[in-house]
Formats: structure tokens, sequence, C-alpha cells
């Protein structure tokens, strides 16, 4: 005959071993948020914080529930901002001579930098006259960006420049 606490022992670790694995096969999620949409096209509800768990397709569509959503807090627009440049450019689009007019010229005041669409700066230099000539005749034809600073404040202003 079996001593009673050996019986016990064994019951617990029988206990213990049908209960535990499906413990492990249990869904826990600490979620940060969530909510319900409802429309007219129907609802979604949505959570955050959630990893991929399930996908589920019907006939009238398809969801994979418990997606993470990532929240992005970002700025997508600033109130216009008000510059001390006061420049202009001209004949854009160009063909070999853009011309940058500077509305307040002080020598030594303005400088600009064009850029080709990559980033690359192709020309440099300073504002020298109220009227500055930059000669793009040998730059392709292409879509260029030009910035020019006021070294004052250092504000920019931006121009998109066609070369044709």
């Amino acid at each position: 005959m079996i001593p009673k606490k050996v019986m016990l022992k064994i019951g617990i670790i029988t206990l213990l071993l049908s209960v535990i694995p499906s413990q492990m096969q249990a869904q826990n999620a600490f979620l940060s948020s969530g909510h319900t949409a409802v429309g007219s096209g129907g609802s979604a509800n949505y959570s955050i914080g959630q990893i991929i768990q399930e996908k589920t397709t019907g006939t009238n569509g398809s969801a994979i529930q418990g997606i993470q959503f990532t929240f992005t807090n970002a700025t997508l627009s600033i109130v216009d901002v008000q510059t001390n440049v006061e420049v202009s450019t001209y004949p854009n689009p160009t063909t070999s001579v853009l011309n940058i007019k500077a509305g307040d010229f002080k020598t030594n005041s303005f400088m600009y930098s064009l850029y080709d669409i990559t980033g690359k700066q192709v020309k440099a230099g300073m504002v020298s006259d109220k009227t500055t000539q930059i000669n793009v005749n040998n730059l392709p034809n292409a879509t260029y960006i030009l910035k020019v600073k006021n070294n004052k404040d250092h504000s920019t202003k931006t121009f998109k420049i066609i070369k044709n």
C-alpha cells in the first residue's frame, strides 16, 4: 500500500503538470491603449501594444487580429514662419543663367547654395550685389533646390528651380 504522503505528492505533481502547460498557452496582453471606431460602414476595435495573434478571412473581408500599432506623435505642419530673407529668383525655368534678386541687399548678408535632387551641393556662393547671376549652363537639365540664407539671423528661403 502507498503511504498518504506519497499519494499526496503524486497528486500535486500530476495537478501541476496538467495545469502549467495550459497556463503557458494563455494569452496575456499589457496594452497601452485601445479604442472602438464606429461608422456607417461598420465598426472596428483596435488595441495598441499587442503583437500579431491570428488572421481571419471571410467572404466579406479579412482581419488581422492583434496587430501592434505604433503611435507616433509627429508635427505634420507648422504655422507660417516669418522670414527675413527678401529674395526672388528669375527666370524659372531657366536655361543658362539664374538671377537672385535681394530686396534688402547688404554686402555679405546673403549666401546661396544650389542642390541637385539627391541633395548634393552643385553651386554655392555669396550674393554679391542686389542682383547676382548664377551660371547654370553646365548643369544637366533637372530640378534643383536653391537655398538663400540670411547671414544675420540665419533665416533661409528655399526655391525649386527647373533647368531646361
